[in-house]
């Protein structure tokens, strides 16, 4: 009986080792951490290779080791808990690993960044972790075992930084597979808590619900620390994308995590950080592939973040399984983008936005020349914006802070055709469509 009591015992703390990690990085809906300095070519958005066996998931980080470098690292920054129980083996790091060979050796060093300098080795190393591949060309999970303590000084509540080499001391340029990285509990997460919203399609943070399986530009899409964190976006990270200038049609795609039924009221919006606009941005709406419909909204804001809205989505009843982010297709262009918050955006009524009093919208039908007016409360960030049938933006009308108090705006249609066309007013991020009917 004490046998069976103390096996149930040892049982009850392995399952408790186990659940005490915390996933870092799945590459899909869980990404924690600053990605530092890389010494290989990493591609974090990538499909993975083969969904079989460990890890069936959609994507997996591709990585192909630099040859130049013996010590070829991945940098992940982040404050750690207490690492006492990894150091005493009764908690372990793991990884899924696509390997190339068996006998790889994979290492986890765990670092106090401030301590840590490329020269000073073993200062600033609080623990090295072990761990190594048995199969070629497929999945399996590794479990890493502690193997020393470079710098004992280091305490286990100031470490936050993740080393991860594969293949270490050796110079060759071998590409993994990797994906789960599950190591120590950080000290503050800021997504604990937080309750999933279904609007929100991607914000890099607590909802990543669009799972980017491609893009053109390779390891020039990534999720990085917000570089403007003012006005309409203070979130701490977003997505980075410098386009392929090789590519007339760059593409990022995303698939979503559940399919998404397609409303008649549904519009789109993304927020957008252009270094040279304006900018054609195309939102691609796609089951398994195939277009249902593309929506395009253009960038107007230099250097600074713009919400673009992609309006007239939702024309169809049918269902959606992907997304495609296309900035300035039919070109030749290498521009950087950072854009966040892709969310999908029901639509109000005008005299429920907040704010917003006395809304006008005259004369309507209009012959050409259509007049808005409309009262603020307060201030606020205000965006007007006129698009055809097919949701391209043929005119920005009002982009920017507007004061409290009445305001006036106009829209010349001297070079639309007749017809209907959409206009959307956003204040403060809150938006309402209506439409114009234009008649000669």
């Amino acid at each position: 009986m004490k046998k069976i009591y103390s096996l149930l015992f040892f049982l009850a703390i392995a399952g408790t080792a186990l659940q005490a990690q915390q996933v870092w990085d799945n590459f899909e809906d869980i990404r924690k951490g600053t990605y530092g300095f890389i010494s290989g070519t990493f591609i974090p958005y990538n499909g993975n290779p083969d969904q079989s066996g460990a890890n069936t998931s959609l994507v997996a980080a591709a990585y192909t080791r630099n040859p130049a470098e013996a010590f070829d690292v991945i940098i992940l920054d982040g404050l750690m808990a207490d690492l006492s129980d990894y150091v005493s083996g009764a908690k372990q790091l793991s990884i899924d690993v696509w390997s190339p060979a068996a006998g790889k050796t994979v290492q986890i060093t765990l670092e106090n960044s401030t301590l840590a300098m490329p020269a000073n080795f073993p200062t600033g190393r609080h623990s090295v972790y072990l761990a190594t591949t048995t199969v070629a060309n497929q999945w399996e999970t590794l479990t890493f075992n502690f193997d020393n303590q470079p710098d004992p000084s280091v305490s286990s509540t100031s470490v936050d930084r993740i080393v991860l080499l594969f293949d270490p001391n050796t110079n060759n340029a071998d590409t993994y597979y990797w994906d789960n990285l599950r190591a120590p509990e950080l000290a503050d997460d800021p997504c604990d808590g937080v309750a999933p919203d279904d609007m929100v399609l991607q914000d890099f943070e607590c909802n990543q619900s669009t799972y980017f399986t491609f893009s053109h530009a390779g390891v020039n899409f990534r999720r990085v620390v917000n570089p403007d964190p003012n006005g309409m976006n203070t979130s701490d990270y977003v997505g980075s994308y410098i386009r392929n200038g090789g590519e007339e049609n760059d593409v990022i795609v995303g698939r979503l995590a559940s399919p998404l039924a397609i409303g008649t009221a549904n519009n789109y919006s993304l927020q957008v950080w252009d270094e040279n606009p304006p900018t054609n941005v195309v939102l691609s709406l796609q089951k398994d592939g195939v277009p249902v419909q593309d929506i395009a909204a253009t960038t107007s804001a230099t250097n600074s973040w713009e919400t673009i809205i992609f309006a007239g989505g939702g024309t169809t009843a049918e269902e959606i399984n992907e997304v495609v982010i296309l900035f300035d297709p039919g070109n030749f262009s290498s521009g950087q983008y950072f854009f966040d918050n892709l969310e999908l955006t029901g639509t109000i009524a005008v005299e429920e936005l907040p704010g917003v009093a006395a809304f006008q919208v005259f004369p309507n039908p209009s012959a050409g020349l259509t007049n808005f007016e409309f009262e603020l409360e307060r201030s606020a960030e205000v965006q007007l914006s006129i698009y055809d049938l097919n949701g391209r933006q043929i005119g920005q009308i009002l982009n920017g802070s507007l004061s409290a108090g009445q305001h006036q705006a106009s829209w010349d249609a001297a070079q639309a055709a007749d017809g209907l066309y959409y206009y959307t007013l956003t204040v403060d991020g809150a938006l309402s469509t209506g439409k114009i009917a234009l008649q000669r």
